[in-house]
């Protein structure tokens, strides 16, 4: 009788284990742009039309996930105010206005009007995943994103296209949403920064920085 109770109580204790950690929620994670250091001011500014970036991402829907303690529970993140699409091209055109770039932001099914732009701004999402995993004493956060960034000169038809990245990583004591949502903005602004660095403005055109 004394073994069958014995053999029945790491059940009842996985079980317990299981049920603590519940379902996971879904969280929608923002962008906060206070949060990223300011771009350097462009000497000879050129007018931007931002055209809505693409999502090649084979799952569109998440940008990320919060895995509680126990291991059972791990919260869905989302984009915060529409897609990760939407979320980004946002922060392409708020990050180019701080920068000192004239910006439009071309809305889906429209067309950059004649003479309204210098430079034709579009890009492809490759990744963007923000992570949180609380530990023993810690929570690790880690924010980083892949962007394909194609610049058309409207003056030439040249075109410039590069491959720019940002990843960010912190450890806190607590979780808190307001911290990654702060790393996600910091990795975004970082590959912003990146692509900025690598070009000049030469003619009233962008041109990769030799």
């Amino acid at each position: 009788m004394r073994h069958g109770a014995w053999s029945v109580a790491p059940a009842m204790l996985a079980l317990a284990v299981v049920g603590c950690g519940g379902p996971g929620q879904t969280i929608p994670l923002s962008v906060n742009m206070d949060a990223v250091p300011a771009p350097a001011k462009v000497t000879a500014p050129l007018r931007v039309a931002v055209l809505p970036f693409e999502d090649g991402r084979t799952d569109k829907s998440r940008v990320g996930r919060y895995q509680h303690y126990v291991e059972t529970t791990v919260d869905t993140l989302v984009p915060a105010g529409g897609s990760a699409a939407d979320q980004i091209t946002n922060f392409v055109v708020e990050y180019l206005k701080r920068a000192g770039f004239p910006v439009t932001r071309v809305q889906p099914g429209q067309t950059v009007a004649p003479g309204s732009a210098d430079v034709v701004l579009s890009g492809q999402i490759e990744s963007y995943w923000n992570e949180a995993v609380t530990r023993f004493a810690r929570t690790e956060l880690v924010a980083k994103n892949r962007l394909v960034l194609k610049a058309v000169n409207v003056g030439d038809g040249s075109t410039v296209r590069t491959t720019v990245v940002g990843e960010e990583t912190k450890t806190v004591v607590f979780f808190d949403l307001g911290d990654l949502a702060k790393l996600n903005s910091e990795a975004l602004g970082q590959t912003l920064a990146r692509f900025l660095a690598d070009v000049v403005v030469a003619d009233r055109t962008l041109k990769p920085k030799q």
